[in-house]
């Protein structure tokens, strides 16, 4: 009895799952690629805005994986955009980003709206 498996044979269904696993993964690492390259970069706030203190901070708390600070500030950004807008003529929508994205840096898990 030949027990090679025939390049006609469908895949074991053990087979397929370990297959799709591999492919849900990459879709994720992917997806997560792509939302981490479509948030604003350091570059796109309008840091002359703001604090002068406030890009070391949120930086400081993504490198010290402090997610609670990082709330705090993701809060007070999003309270905040409009009497920003309303000083500056520049809403937060940039600064939420950024926090948002140091927030997947440092590993936080996802708040809920």
């Amino acid at each position: 009895m030949d027990t090679t498996r025939s390049p006609h044979r469908p895949a074991r269904p053990a087979t397929r799952r370990r297959r799709h696993g591999r492919i849900l993964l990459a879709v994720a690492g992917l997806t997560t690629a792509l939302l981490a390259s479509a948030c604003d970069t350091a570059q796109q706030v309008p840091w002359a805005t703001y604090s002068s203190g406030l890009q070391p901070r949120i930086d400081a708390a993504t490198a010290t994986g402090d997610c609670a600070a990082l709330r705090v500030l993701l809060t007070a950004a999003k309270t905040s955009s409009q009497a920003h807008e309303k000083a500056t003529g520049f809403p937060n929508d940039a600064l939420v980003s950024y926090i948002q994205a140091a927030q997947h840096q440092a590993g936080c898990p996802a708040a809920s709206s």
